[in-house]
């Protein structure tokens, strides 16, 4: 199998992001040792330089057990706008609404 290259992988990390944040809308969802690979990678992966902003990645991680779905939801969703902006990456509506209509039973 030939490497992966680093937007492909920017770009499945975003897709566990919103994959998330659609069951999320229904349920907290657990924070896993996956979520956490995937918001330091994408930390990692910032265009703000060496010292990226942390607040969306931490924000992200905390929202996702958040008792209150509204308040779960927009934060989770604030949290992910930002670090789609930190990771140099448009958030296509139509691959978020893909995610949601899969996460619904």
């Amino acid at each position: 199998m030939p490497p992966l290259s680093e937007r492909l992988l920017v770009s499945f990390a975003l897709d566990a992001l919103e994959e998330a944040l659609a069951i999320a809308r229904d349920q907290p969802v657990r924070r896993t040792w996956a979520l956490r690979l995937t918001l330091a990678f994408l930390a990692s992966r910032t265009r703000h330089g060496s010292r990226p902003e942390r607040w969306p990645f931490d924000h992200y991680w905390q929202a996702l057990e958040h008792p209150r779905p509204n308040d779960r939801s927009a934060s989770l969703n604030a949290a992910l706008n930002a670090i789609y902006l930190a990771v140099g990456e448009k958030r296509d509506t139509a691959r978020v609404s893909l995610f949601e209509q899969r996460a619904r039973p």
